[in-house]
């Protein structure tokens, strides 16, 4: 008698990974139906770039112009849009967060370099080291 809540604790367990596997197949499959050419993604290393050209198990990502790199398809996280927002929309903490993010650049023109931090003294270059 003790055995059967562990038995049923143990399948709603095994139940909720594979739905939880699933989904994650599910969203992986839309993503990779989304890839074309010039469309705007950004890589599971953090790297935004175009799509510059496809293959079966590479994509080619131009992350400068004329500066072409070959990836895995699947290392590709998400397909942005041109407003720079994700085409699946997760949650609204997701929206929230690029939202706060456009707020703060009103009023920086986008050619301008990001704020200089001060340059860190490398490991060789400091005697107290």
């Amino acid at each position: 008698m003790l055995f059967l809540p562990f038995l049923a604790l143990f399948g709603v367990i095994i139940y909720m990974q594979t739905r939880q596997r699933k989904k994650i197949q599910a969203r992986q499959e839309e993503l990779q139906a989304a890839l074309s050419v010039g469309s705007p993604i950004m890589l599971t290393c953090g790297l935004y770039g175009d799509v510059a050209g496809l293959d079966d198990a590479t994509v080619d990502v131009e992350i400068a112009p004329g500066v072409v790199a070959r990836f895995a398809r699947a290392a590709v996280l998400e397909v942005r849009t041109t407003e720079g927002t994700t085409l699946d929309d997760m949650d609204d903490v997701d929206n929230e967060v690029v939202s706060d993010e456009a707020d703060s650049d009103v009023g920086r023109d986008r050619t301008d370099p990001p704020a200089a931090r001060p340059a860190k003294p490398l490991a060789h270059d400091d005697p107290s080291a």
